[in-house]
Order: C-alpha cells, then structure tokens, then sequence
C-alpha cells in the first residue's frame, strides 16, 4: 500500500459519515386512509343520541358533544366535552380531552363514513 492510500481512506470515511448518522434511518411516508362521505351533524347528533350521548348544534358546522351540551354544566364536568367542526374542503375536526366521550364520537364518525385503507 502506498502512503497516498492511507491518507485518503480516513478521508472518505469522515465524508461517508457526515453524510449518515449513526443508527438514523431514512423517512418513510406513511399511507394515508380515506374516509369516502360527507358528514351531516345533525346525523350525528341523531347517532350519539341514540347511543347516550349529548349533542348540541352551536353554530354553523359545530357540534358540542358530551358535558359541554348541557345547559347547566359545571365547569368540573366540562373536561368531558368535544367538539366536532366542519371545515372547508370536507374536512372533520374532533378536539376535546381524551375521555370516554371522545372515543365514543369519534367511533360514531367512523361509522358514518366508508373506510378504504390504503
């Protein structure tokens, strides 16, 4: 071996290095599911009816689910509340505390929906 051998390969390593971390692995792009559907509130407020659940239209394209739907709620019970907004381009917005309530509205929008996996 030359000595011009050597003293490029240590070289080569540290660029070979920069350019991957140690134990990093490429960005891999989930696949998305589609909800084929639109939602109708007032359809989902009949459905959480059904199943116990409180709802209240509070405006165009917001449902109040849970606590937060009775008139004369306390602020203790008001952690139990979701809201589910419309937004343009049929989008669907569920925001709330994780309670039981919360999975309960959101498995209610999944049953008015087809889901294709992708």
């Amino acid at each position: 071996m030359s000595s011009s051998t050597l003293s490029e390969d240590p070289v080569d390593r540290k660029v070979t290095l920069k350019r991957r971390t140690l134990g990093s692995r490429q960005q891999v792009a989930l696949p998305h599911s589609t909800m084929i559907g639109e939602l109708k509130l007032t359809a989902l407020k009949a459905r959480l009816a059904s199943i116990g659940v409180q709802a209240e239209l509070i405006g165009e394209g917001v449902l109040i689910c849970g606590a937060g739907a009775k008139r004369n709620a306390s602020s203790d019970t008001l952690g139990e509340s979701v809201s589910v907004r419309k937004l343009a381009r049929g989008t669907v917005e569920l925001e709330g505390n994780v309670s039981e309530v919360y999975y309960m509205v959101r498995r209610e929008i999944y049953n008015l929906h087809a889901l294709v996996a992708a």
